[in-house]
């Protein structure tokens, strides 16, 4: 052993005193005397949260609720496990090899129970030489410089050896962030070529979607599924894939698949209990976020929104004693850390606890943030529609005032299919005004947006422009915001007399639409897009 790793740091986490001592004095024995313990999952939560730990010894079972694995997934997710330490899971189960053989995110090794210091030296020492192998990837990527990590990763493959397969899987994962879509298609492809492993075939999956091949993705994914039926990162990409096509009830089938293998990762529960909100099926939905609550616990994971949505079904039942507590745990998750996120959610909490439509005033101006996301915009209108005084039958429908005005903005904000406008429709529960409301102001961003387009087929982009930038501009829908990039590149490619500041002027609407639309739309059409543009840029 090292001396360097001698003086690690680590974290025993099992739930068994006997245990903890017992892989203590094992650590003891192979020369690390740097071990504090932790006994549960919220224990170990708080531990890594708190602490510098370079190793991490963590049992695979916990009794009841999340294991050691989904722990590993969320703590990754989160960036509360930095890329430097190793992580050992710890089983008596020698089915944890399938497990692991198809995990996304998966330990940097395991050992079986019962094991020798020998045994846990030797992991150990491999598991440090990888980590320190890959430090000046980790470096680069944690500087937030994914082109540097590439260039270092490259740099990397004739010294790899026995770490080829990590830096390989890395490489790739890196190309495909990086956008270099042809790049990480032909890696995986060549990888597949050679031995079929999962991560692999998810990994191309992945690509395949981003470059708009969405049938060869889903193809690919559903292969990988048949091969490997308990792969549940390639599950959750083929639900993620569904829902981007509005295909719900097959995404909620997916989920209900995946969680049958893990039912206690908090993401996944809280993704399935959001898509059975969206689904109108309030008790699915009820089911899976209590289940999110009670394996979140202290996760970083757990989203006040969840928690929120609790809330609002508890108001609805009467459920005073419930209301109360999950309104409370609303605030807590929502004031652990200011963000914009956070300040929508501890106002939508507040405004219900206190019974004050007006307090929702106060999330107009953060409503054009790109932080305010549809999920958001769900939470809005189920607490307007708790907490605002009842419609009179006839009421006039005036959008310059409370409530049709932030319903028409969340409307003209979002709305860009019909299957989201009724996804917000069914938010307004027995109001019947207000989904009509909705509807109509769907409507008419689906006309305007097919207006311009019509004209960009005639080649009309002046025309085009002057319908589809002013909507744009007030509204940020996705829609508009793409037809409208899409006419200012064809008008300045078509017509090189227009006036320098124009000129200008447009360019800048363009970066700032395409910007904001990375992530909102896919990769391929959004690459192809920011080419056009910097190309258009680079003439300036």
């Amino acid at each position: 052993m090292s001396e360097e790793l001698s003086q690690a740091h680590v974290l025993v986490a099992d739930d068994a005193p006997t245990v903890r001592q017992s892989i203590r004095m094992t650590l003891a024995q192979s020369g690390i005397n740097r071990a504090d313990t932790a006994s549960s999952i919220g224990e170990t939560r708080r531990r890594l949260r708190n602490g510098q730990f370079d190793v991490v010894l963590c049992d695979y079972h916990f009794g009841e609720g999340m294991n050691g694995q989904e722990l590993l997934e969320e703590l990754r997710h989160s960036g509360e496990l930095p890329l430097y330490t190793i992580w050992i899971m710890i089983t008596a189960e020698a089915s944890y090899e399938k497990v692991v053989a198809v995990a996304e995110i998966g330990p940097d090794d395991y050992l079986i129970k019962p094991f020798t210091s020998k045994q846990l030296t030797q992991r150990l020492s491999l598991a440090w030489s990888r980590k320190r192998f890959l430090k000046p990837i980790y470096d680069k990527i944690n500087e937030g410089d994914t082109l540097g990590a590439i260039a270092e990763a490259k740099a990397l493959v004739p010294k790899a050896a026995g770490f080829s397969n990590d830096l390989m899987r890395l490489l790739s994962s890196l190309l495909l962030e990086a956008g270099k879509l042809e790049e990480a298609a032909k890696l995986y492809a060549d990888i597949l070529s050679q031995r079929i492993v999962p991560w692999a075939k998810l990994g191309l999956a992945k690509t395949l979607s981003r470059q708009g091949k969405k049938t060869q993705a889903e193809s690919t994914l559903q292969a990988a599924i048949v091969e490997h039926g308990q792969y549940v990162d390639a599950y959750e990409e083929l639900a993620s894939m569904y829902m981007a096509e509005g295909r719900l009830n097959e995404a909620m089938a997916v989920f209900e698949k995946c969680l049958a293998l893990t039912p206690n990762n908090v993401s996944r529960l809280q993704k399935a209990g959001n898509l059975a909100n969206m689904l109108g099926d309030s008790g699915k939905a009820k089911q899976f976020l209590e289940r999110a609550v009670t394996c979140g616990g202290n996760s970083s994971l757990l989203s006040g929104d969840t928690v929120l949505q609790l809330a609002l079904a508890a108001r609805r039942e009467n459920n005073s004693s419930d209301t109360d507590k999950y309104l409370r745990m609303v605030r807590e998750i929502a004031r652990r850390e200011d963000s914009t996120v956070n300040r929508i959610i501890d106002l939508l909490a507040t405004a219900v606890y206190e019974g004050k439509p007006q307090l929702l005033e106060q999330i107009e101006s953060y409503m054009s943030n790109p932080e305010f996301i549809l999920e958001i915009a769900v939470s809005f209108i189920m607490t307007a529609d708790l907490i605002c005084p009842a419609t009179v039958e006839g009421e006039q429908a005036s959008g310059s005032t409370a409530p049709y005005k932030w319903l028409l903005h969340i409307a003209q904000r979002f709305i860009t299919t019909r299957h989201i406008s009724g996804m917000l429709e069914s938010s307004a529960n027995m109001r019947p005004a207000w989904q009509s409301f909705i509807q109509q102001a769907g409507v008419e961003i689906n006309d305007l947006n097919n207006e311009g387009v019509q004209l960009m087929l005639k080649s009309q982009f002046a025309d085009a422009i002057a319908i589809l930038l002013p909507a744009a501009q007030s509204t940020y829908n996705q829609r508009l915001m793409l037809s409208s990039s899409h006419a200012i590149i064809k008008y300045l490619k078509s017509d090189a007399q227009v006036e320098r500041k124009e000129r200008e002027a447009l360019l800048k609407q363009a970066y700032q639409f395409i910007g904001r639309l990375e992530g909102m739309i896919d990769v391929a059409t959004f690459h192809s897009l920011n080419t056009e543009l910097q190309g258009l840029l680079g003439g300036e």
